[in-house]
């Protein structure tokens, strides 16, 4: 039996005048496990897109070259989840799939107790997906692939909103998989847990592939913050008072008593689904809580949404949920036309563009670029809106190191003052603490301060 191949002959790929891929040579063989890295904007989310079969049709153009993809039995999980699901929760999903696969009844239920199994999503099979957190909902999405018996896995920065215990849990999962002869092409800006999997690495530099190899050895993330003065009583942002929060019939924060501050940035971390995203929705006024929260020593329940809301902003997980408009051009005149920041004008965003890597991308669709892009792109949005809080929730998913570099030099320089606050979910940590002040974990349904 031969072996299938996946041949890319010196292909070139562009959005319209935007050329992404040029004269690219790539063969894939049955059984391989490939690793793409590049920077942000580099094309991997567009290569695995192409092998997908869905670029060409849906948004950028093939110009030259050819692409073979044999594999008729594939699936993909893109960096964003919530792009690829279409039922309530997770075991209609499942159904939806296999139906669709054409998968009799008792064949589906076999493959669904396997999948959820070998993924643990048991607990999570009858829960609406909206009240799952990222890393849960990346788990959903591998049980399915795994459910549909995918020949060919094609994962998308699939680690990019997880903790350290998804994260590993899903490497390792994958490595069964690949163990079983799958065909797996990842994209991915961390290197850490790869090295037992021996990934074949490919980088996108300069339109083009270049084979290398994964760094001898990782630097060690560590990080150092202040605990909370006192003497900062009369400079506060938030204060908890007996605050509690449950969503929907799941305790996520026990009885709470604590500070916020302004003029701060406060990072905030937790295992996937102990109720970060959820405390943020709280903040919002999204969903209630229990107790007294206060916002300028006013209870945020006695805020009218609209006032409240014009202070207190958010940077969404998803970057596709912030924009207004279609074009990149249109959605930065648009902010432009409303801008509160005294510190970015034309002038100086045209510059910070280009910083960015975002020029040149001013008649592009926005939910063409990639996920880099697209999360550069939201934060330069939101910092032209300048509420007096922002809340950003995982500001760094997607984002090579040196464009993380680059938007906590935004956040610093562009927002943070003795009047602004940030609040910062993230389980990206290499240089979190050159952006954040204070440290706040949320475990065991607790809320407290740590070094």
């Amino acid at each position: 039996m031969l072996s299938k191949q996946i041949k890319i002959n010196h292909l070139s790929f562009q959005y319209q005048n935007h050329k992404i891929f040029n004269d690219l040579n790539l063969t894939v063989n049955q059984g391989e496990f490939i690793l793409l890295t590049g920077n942000s904007g580099s094309g991997k989310s567009t290569l695995l897109k192409i092998i997908a079969e869905l670029e060409p049709k849906f948004s950028g153009r093939i110009i030259a070259g050819s692409l073979t993809q044999p594999f008729s039995n594939w699936g993909m999980i893109f960096q964003d989840p919530n792009r690829q699901f279409t039922m309530a929760t997770p075991r209609e999903e499942l159904i939806f799939t296999l139906e669709n696969k054409l998968v009799d009844r008792s064949t589906a239920l076999k493959r669904i107790d396997y999948a959820s199994k070998k993924t643990h999503i048991q607990d999570l099979l009858d829960r609406p997906l909206t009240e799952l957190s990222g890393g849960e909902k990346q788990r959903v999405a591998l049980s399915i692939l795994i459910a549909m018996e995918s020949d060919l896995l094609l994962l998308d920065e699939p680690f990019a909103n997880c903790d350290s215990n998804n994260r590993k849990f899903l490497l390792d999962s994958l490595s069964s998989l690949h163990q079983e002869g799958k065909t797996i092409l990842i994209s991915d800006h961390d290197f850490s847990g790869y090295k037992e999997l021996n990934p074949i690495v490919i980088e996108i530099k300069d339109q083009n592939f270049i084979v290398t190899s994964l760094p001898s050895t990782l630097p060690k993330i560590e990080t150092h913050f202040s605990l909370p003065d006192k003497k900062q009583q009369n400079n506060l942002s938030y204060t908890f008072n007996s605050f509690s929060l449950s969503f929907p019939n799941k305790g996520l924060i026990t009885s709470t008593n604590l500070e916020l501050y302004s003029g701060a940035a406060t990072l905030l971390t937790g295992e996937n689904g102990s109720g970060k995203t959820s405390l943020f929705k709280a903040l919002t006024k999204v969903i209630p809580y229990h107790g007294h929260l206060f916002f300028r020593e006013k209870d945020v329940k006695k805020w009218r949404k609209r006032p409240y809301l014009a202070k207190v902003g958010q940077i969404f997980q998803n970057p596709d949920d912030q924009f207004l408009n279609v074009t990149v051009e249109e959605e930065l005149n648009f902010s432009l036309k409303y801008n509160q920041n005294p510190l970015l004008n034309r002038s100086k965003l045209t510059s910070l563009l280009s910083k960015l890597k975002l020029d040149n991308l001013d008649k592009q669709v926005i939910y063409s670029l990639s996920g880099g892009q697209k999360r550069k792109l939201q934060i330069l949005v939101m910092l032209m809106a300048y509420p007096e809080v922002l809340l950003l929730d995982e500001p760094f998913s997607g984002l090579d190191q040196k464009s993380v570099s680059d938007v906590i030099f935004l956040l610093k320089n562009y927002f943070l003052n003795t009047e602004h606050t940030l609040i910062v979910i993230s389980h990206q940590l290499n240089q979190i603490d050159k952006l954040c002040d204070y440290h706040l974990i949320l475990k065991d349904q607790k809320l407290f301060y740590t070094k």
